[in-house]
């Protein structure tokens, strides 16, 4: 019989061990060392204690990480990964556990619950949208076509930021970023970031942000006055430095954006549903 029981600090190594061997067939690689795996528990905002796992005797066997923070005014679970290991899928287990994280969720009062699925993962955006989830945008996943690096597309001086100026940077956007690349992911990973600023004339006209143990972009964006001068692609070339970037959740309604990474090199190889579901 399969249980299910929100985690503690006791589980850590378990649900990394899990989480390998659950995404182990995924159509995106996510080998992670279990630092690194901290590191991303940490950026998503993951807590242990609303995270779920099913377990087949002493054995987990699949898990569903929860982020707890706030979302268009609202306060949000995050689904930051849900998977069940090869050998125990298809027989419902999946749905259980959704509907044992819910429970949970509600009886501490959280108003909504927010999650992005791989359109190509058809079972998976089929149950959430059984359980009520609503799509609310297509995300773009971004990989360099090629393993060439660019540079020397502005004569604007890129310097790195100790802090990020948000007043300022928010001026600079078109849209929003997804929950790994918002705000308070940035701010939650200040000892594994890098951002740096694009001065013309000691004014920041642009900026981009990393997330250094997986090498992803979390945000790039430039003022809209000073678009279409190479601005954009130098603050990229620099984030990049010796390889390639992982860029994740570029909503697809802007199209001025996914343009930008296909003139740098960048393909969009997945795309990925933002879905959401009322409490």
């Amino acid at each position: 019989m399969i249980a299910y029981r929100l985690l503690s600090d006791d589980d850590f190594h378990s649900l990394h061990e899990c989480f390998l061997l659950a995404f182990s067939d995924y159509e995106v690689d996510m080998r992670v060392s279990r630092e690194q795996f901290r590191q991303r528990l940490a950026r998503d905002g993951v807590r242990l204690e609303i995270t779920a796992a099913a377990f087949d005797g002493e054995r987990m066997i699949g898990f569903c990480l929860n982020g707890l923070g706030e979302w268009q005014g609202k306060t949000t679970a995050y689904d930051g990964g849900m998977a069940i290991i090869p050998g125990h899928r298809g027989r419902g287990t999946a749905k259980e556990l959704l509907q044992f994280v819910e429970l949970k969720l509600k009886e501490r009062g959280v108003g909504q619950y927010l999650l992005e699925v791989l359109t190509s993962n058809v079972p998976a955006a089929t149950l959430y949208r059984k359980h009520g989830f609503i799509e609310t945008r297509r995300l773009a996943v971004f990989r360099r076509s090629d393993k060439s690096i660019g540079g020397g597309f502005s004569d604007t001086r890129i310097r790195r930021l100790a802090q990020p100026d948000w007043q300022l940077f928010r001026t600079f956007w078109d849209g929003y970023p997804s929950w790994q690349n918002s705000i308070e992911a940035v701010d939650r990973v200040v000892n594994e970031r890098t951002i740096l600023g694009a001065f013309v004339n000691d004014e920041c006209v642009g900026y981009g942000v990393t997330f250094l143990p997986s090498a992803n972009l979390m945000q790039l964006a430039v003022s809209p006055k000073h678009r279409r001068r190479g601005i954009g692609s130098a603050v990229l070339a620099s984030l990049e430095a010796t390889e390639p970037l992982k860029i994740n959740n570029i909503d697809e309604n802007l199209t001025g954006a996914l343009a930008f990474y296909e003139a740098n090199g960048y393909k969009q190889v997945l795309a990925q549903y933002e879905m959401i579901k009322t409490l």
